[in-house]
């Protein structure tokens, strides 16, 4: 199932920009997301952008938060770098380090059983999820992150099918934890 048109033509426009800027990047994803999460089933996309306070470096993750009665609740997030960080190792080993940690800070604020991540190197992604009850990761931590984590090609269709998968199982589980994400968010 490949992506539509569109979704191709705006990462097929700023890839040729992109080796060593992320930033022509965000624009298609954000894109991405909201065909995936769309706002009208009442979704909605932050950027963020982090530093790790030993670094000059800075990282944007989109999140994608379930909007109930005017609050907002993580379920989803992305993490973009520049394709020409791939052929880096201590580049993956940072992101890889980085984007485990989303996950358990974003776990216990979900309400979900499963939270989601995706890594994207330009469109070179790595899908991770983190079982709150059991605090299992996937995939499994082995260091330095090796460059096969990051082995779906987002405008393949197996790229399209994955993300796809994966943005159903979370829309899912928002659907039958509904009452639960009220709960907490009342709180």
């Amino acid at each position: 199932m490949p992506w539509p048109q569109y979704i191709n033509n705006a990462f097929e426009a700023t890839l040729p920009n992109s080796a060593t800027d992320e930033g022509p990047l965000y624009g298609p994803y954000l894109g991405l997301l909201k065909e995936l999460f769309p706002t009208k089933d009442h979704y909605l996309t932050r950027s963020q952008v982090k530093r790790p306070p030993e670094s000059i470096d800075c990282t944007r993750v989109f999140i994608v938060h379930r909007l109930v009665h005017r609050n907002t609740h993580p379920v989803f997030f992305l993490e973009i770098r520049p394709p020409g960080d791939y052929i880096d190792c201590s580049s993956r080993a940072a992101v890889d380090d980085h984007v485990r940690g989303w996950l358990v800070d974003l776990a216990h604020e979900a309400g979900l059983p499963i939270i989601h991540g995706v890594s994207a190197f330009g469109t070179r992604l790595c899908f991770y999820s983190y079982t709150r009850d059991n605090q299992h990761m996937d995939p499994p931590h082995t260091a330095p992150a090796p460059a096969a984590q990051w082995n779906v090609e987002l405008l393949s269709n197996d790229g399209a099918e994955e993300m796809t998968r994966v943005a159903n199982d979370t829309k899912n589980m928002v659907a039958e934890r509904g009452c639960v994400i009220c709960d907490l968010i009342s709180r």
